[in-house]
């Protein structure tokens, strides 16, 4: 069974925290099975790299999303249940879905934002489209599913804002924040809505008050490359982030303090990372295409840090490794 052949782009947790699923650069979206070690199912494949990646409270379907399309698929059968043509020219560059799952938002390359309702039929309705200017990379509703925080990015102009919409009407409520000094990669609202996050090329991670646009702090320091992707703990009290450095760096969410050692992964650089819904465990991949599941540090130190991790080969064959030194990774 083979694994991912390119960038593993993005990750999320299926709630029962048996199961992570992955989009990638090789068109495909897959599921993985954590405690047998191996694939599930067929692949769910894409006709280009799959950029964008949501999953339903309830666990039941993938949103996914490509060149202009969205697709949802069920996750036990790995069948599309809908496909969208969406009015994006580009690449469908980020997937949010609200906190009810009632609605999706996706963000392209365009530029544009665009919001629809998910039906419980398995339909998908198109209700709005907002102009954000910029190439939009990442979408967070917030906690009470009201606001829409888009991470909005211009490289001609060198001008990286963060915006923020009111969902019902379609209309800006805040910003634009110029938030970074380069790519906004990920933006994250916390879990009580009283605080959004970002994460940049920059190579530094910023905290916002969601009601003023201000900064809360200076910049956390501390990844020595782009930081691609932000995952909040289910406590709301630890925050890690993924990194062209090839780290996976944790951090208190008040404080901005980093919490215990980084995870190194491989020198590859890392742009995902996912917590279980425990908290007990944190999934991580990037440009090499492979997938690793790690226990945090915090969690248990007398138990094996590396649990697994997943890696294509050119045998077409799954290997799992399980190690209690993480430099064994590194070979």
């Amino acid at each position: 069974i083979s694994a991912h052949k390119n960038w593993i782009w993005s990750i999320e947790y299926l709630p029962e925290g048996e199961r992570v699923v992955t989009c990638s650069y090789d068109n495909t979206v897959r599921i993985w099975d954590v405690g047998k070690g191996e694939q599930e199912g067929t692949s769910m494949v894409h006709k280009d790299w799959v950029l964008g990646l949501a999953v339903t409270r309830d666990g039941k379907r993938i949103l996914s999303g490509e060149d202009g399309r969205i697709k949802a698929w069920d996750v036990e059968t790995h069948k599309i249940e809908t496909e969208v043509r969406t009015s994006h020219t580009g690449a469908v560059r980020c997937i949010a879905l609200s906190p009810d799952d009632q609605l999706a938002a996706s963000g392209g390359e365009d530029g544009n934002v665009e919001i629809r309702e998910m039906k419980e039929s398995g339909g998908i309705k198109h209700l709005m489209r907002v102009d954000a200017g910029n190439r939009v990379l990442s979408l967070c509703f917030s906690p009470n599913g009201k606001k829409l925080a888009c991470a909005v990015n211009n490289r001609t102009t060198r001008v990286f804002l963060i915006r923020i919409y009111d969902v019902g009407s379609g209309q800006p409520v805040l910003g634009p924040i110029e938030a970074h000094t380069a790519l906004i990669n990920c933006i994250l609202w916390s879990r009580d809505g009283s605080q959004l996050f970002s994460a940049s090329s920059d190579h530094t991670i910023r905290c916002w008050d969601p009601e003023t646009g201000g900064p809360v702090g200076e910049p956390w320091m501390g990844h020595t490359g782009c930081v691609y992707c932000l995952a909040l703990s289910s406590s709301n009290g630890t925050l890690a982030s993924a990194s062209e450095d090839g780290t996976i760096r944790f951090w208190d969410a008040h404080s901005g303090v980093q919490v215990r050692e980084p995870l190194q992964h491989t020198k590859s650089r890392q742009h995902a990372v996912a917590f279980s819904p425990s908290g007990e465990f944190v999934a991580s991949g990037g440009l090499d295409g492979k997938l690793s599941i790690w226990r945090v540090p915090w969690w248990d130190e007398t138990q094996k840090q590396v649990m697994a991790m997943f890696t294509y080969l050119p045998t077409l064959l799954l290997t799992v490794f399980i190690a209690t030194d993480p430099s064994s990774l590194a070979r």
